[in-house]
């Protein structure tokens, strides 16, 4: 089986006291496997994870956001097992504050976007790593 590895960057968006979280589309068309997390996205070729994160954050969203900090509030690192390669995954998340709400339209990749306090955040986050990065930024 074949190894890679994946770099990605995202957000830990704060708006008015309440987090911003995506809700990603994954259909194969029989099952449902849409889920619940922070956006994030693939950093491109020479990017930096800080100018990926603002980037993402604003393609798939529509909000303008920008850093509290340089440097990043969590890290995830994860494998994805695909048929006949594993994927090791890290991903950075800063910490930022919206500039402008809706801008644009969402990413057709989101099917919807949540404004949500830490309790509804934690009981729609899907993966239990996204609601470990949660409580600790929320100091739960």
């Amino acid at each position: 089986m074949n190894s890679k590895v994946d770099f990605a960057a995202g957000g830990i968006v704060f708006y008015n006291n309440l987090i911003l979280i995506v809700k990603n589309k994954r259909n194969d068309g029989i099952v449902d496997k849409s889920f619940w997390g922070f956006p994030k996205g693939h950093l491109e070729e020479g990017e930096k994870p800080t100018d990926t994160a603002v980037r993402e954050v604003y393609e798939e969203t529509g909000f303008k956001v920008e850093l509290n900090h340089d440097k990043p509030i969590a890290e995830s690192r994860y494998q994805i097992r695909l048929v006949d390669e594993v994927i090791n995954k890290t991903v950075w998340f800063y910490e930022m504050k919206v500039i402008k709400a809706f801008e644009k339209e969402p990413d057709s990749e989101i099917e919807e976007l949540a404004i949500v306090g830490y309790e509804e955040a934690k009981n729609l986050l899907t993966f239990e790593e996204d609601k470990k990065i949660l409580k600790y930024v929320f100091n739960k």
